[in-house]
């Protein structure tokens, strides 16, 4: 029979059988994960919710402040609160925490005594985890909480004219009542359908502070602040652009200009040395969250209700399912785009590199080190707060350009390496036999190289997308981001992260199924090479 003989390498053999199944087996792999997950998901949103008897006020396991003299305290990061508590006892320890929901898991789980934060927002974190936490009975301080603007602002006079006609009106008043209820169905915001003169503000809060900010059904952000700011707003003539970031971030955004005003926040002699800060908006307390004497949650129908339950919290009810959706599209576009990027500069530094310029060289050498050497978090902040701070460039924007560094550096180390250990008498050979060196490097070079590199770069690249889970720092509203303000709206903080690393885990699989399906089509010795005058038998 006639046929062709396969060549791999230097040696001619037929072609293995089986070769080219195990991507098979890899996709079959990822489709029954999926597969699995999607029939597990479908059974628990098809189940009844289930029904809790009816609540019943939990015991605290400490009574008064006193009693928590030298015991251990959560925080959430950028409250100032830790500083109400040591006028108040000695010898306590602080740990500090992205949101109260995991201040109150830190609690539940034994690793913290108590954690501290305004009585409204301990108030609903005790509602949502009953029986496991309580308030503790005695408040740590009274607090007032205020918009906070760059020092100088114009726009703090103005807020607080209008903060103090709200106050003899009645408006904060009304705005408390509402936001504070316990009926959701009422806390809307007003449509920004007023005429907006004077331009569109930027208003930076935390959202992750119920009943003050929050985000709600959709992903909109609402709350307190949020509907104060934007009645103050249109009574200005301004529209209000509303950006949700970690609470020690809003700082940086404001100071630096990315925002024109935040809030609320308690008010500070430190805090007023760097911004200026508008009247009280609601005064309140500070309280204490303690471990419950109950020792479990109330009306529970066992493991299987209470996955149940977490399900519907995180994705059904107020369709956060598309908040998830929206992050996850984030978290794949920046992580494509920086990808693609970095490999392009990645490439560009070995170019850069065999061009034999001695500075060029060097100054490789830096930027490599550089992104090395630095955590890519800061970078990141570093090229939103300060590199753009005064720019309206778009976090997703900046978020590309600080992986694409970071990849790049990576990516272009990987590749000379490879370049590198390639035997220098394959490129004396190619001059000699009258080809360029750009000619060598490109034809010969290069296509070897990358048979050395390319495993390591697809391992890189999946790596690459787990690190985009610190874009939030900046505004940015990834995959992560998105778990943040749902565990801060449900104060469940087990199911909504185990939800995340499953994603993310599917995602990887997939991207490494691509990247391997890829690196096949690229590697040249899975191509057949036809033989002229020879016969297959």
């Amino acid at each position: 029979m006639d046929g062709v003989m396969h060549m791999k390498g230097d040696a001619m053999h037929p072609e293995p059988l089986g070769h080219g199944h195990a991507p098979a087996g890899n996709l079959r792999l990822l489709m029954g994960l999926l597969l699995t997950c999607a029939l597990v998901a479908a059974a628990l949103a098809a189940l009844p919710v289930p029904a809790r008897a009816e609540a019943v006020a939990p015991t605290p396991a400490y009574q008064t402040l006193d009693e928590l003299q030298g015991k251990r305290f959560a925080y959430v990061n950028g409250s100032v609160y830790n500083q109400n508590v040591r006028e108040r006892l000695e010898g306590t320890t602080e740990d500090f925490y992205p949101s109260l929901a995991e201040c109150v898991a830190a609690v539940e789980a034994g690793k913290e005594d108590a954690a501290v934060q305004l009585s409204y927002c301990c108030q609903l974190a005790v509602n949502r985890r009953p029986g496991t936490v309580a308030l503790l009975p005695e408040p740590v301080a009274e607090v007032s909480e205020g918009f906070f603007f760059p020092k100088g602002s114009p726009l703090t006079a103005q807020f607080n004219e209008l903060i103090e006609r709200f106050t003899e009106d009645g408006t904060l008043k009304e705005l408390e009542e509402k936001w504070v209820a316990a009926d959701e169905s009422g806390k809307t915001l007003p449509d920004q359908d007023w005429d907006a003169p004077n331009g569109t503000l930027s208003f930076a809060t935390s959202g992750v502070i119920e009943p003050f900010s929050y985000v709600g059904e959709g992903g909109v952000p609402k709350g307190y602040d949020v509907e104060l700011a934007l009645l103050i707003a249109r009574e200005l003539g301004y529209h209000l652009e509303i950006s949700t970031i970690p609470m020690d971030s809003i700082f940086a955004s404001v100071d630096s200009g990315k925002a024109d005003f935040g809030g609320t926040l308690t008010q500070t002699p430190e805090r007023s040395s760097v911004c200026d800060f508008s009247d009280s908006v609601m005064p309140t307390t500070i309280s204490v969250i303690v471990a419950s004497q109950d020792g479990g949650a109330t009306g529970d129908a066992g493991f299987l209700a209470g996955m149940v339950n977490s399900f519907r919290k995180t994705f059904v009810e107020e369709d956060r399912w598309k908040l998830i959706l929206s992050g996850l599209g984030v978290t794949v576009l920046v992580s494509v785009c920086a990808g693609a990027l970095g490999l392009l500069l990645g490439y560009g530094t070995v170019l850069a590199r065999r061009s034999g310029i001695d500075w060029v060289g060097k100054l490789v050498d830096g930027y490599q080190a550089l992104m090395g050497g630095v955590p890519l978090v800061v970078v990141l902040m570093v090229l939103y707060y300060v590199v753009f701070g005064s720019k309206d460039v778009p976090g997703e924007l900046v978020a590309i350009l600080a992986f694409t560094l970071a990849f790049g550096a990576t990516a272009g180390s990987t590749m000379w390496t490879a370049v590198e250990g390639i035997d220098a008498i394959q490129e004396e050979t190619g001059l000699a036999l009258g080809y360029t060196r750009k000619e060598v490097f490109s034809q010969i070079i290069f296509p070897q190289a990358r048979q050395r590199f390319t495993p390591q770069l697809m391992g890189q690249f999946v790596s690459l997308v787990k690190d985009t889970a610190i874009v939030g720092y900046i505004a940015v509203q990834d995959l992560t981001r998105a778990s943040d303000l749902i565990r801060a709206r449900t104060m469940d903080a087990f199911f909504p992260l185990i939800a995340t690393a499953v994603i993310y885990f599917l995602f990887c699989r997939m991207l490494a199924w691509l990247l391997g399906k890829l690196a096949a089509k690229l590697d040249v010795t899975n191509r057949p090479r036809k033989i002229e005058g020879v016969i297959e038998r």
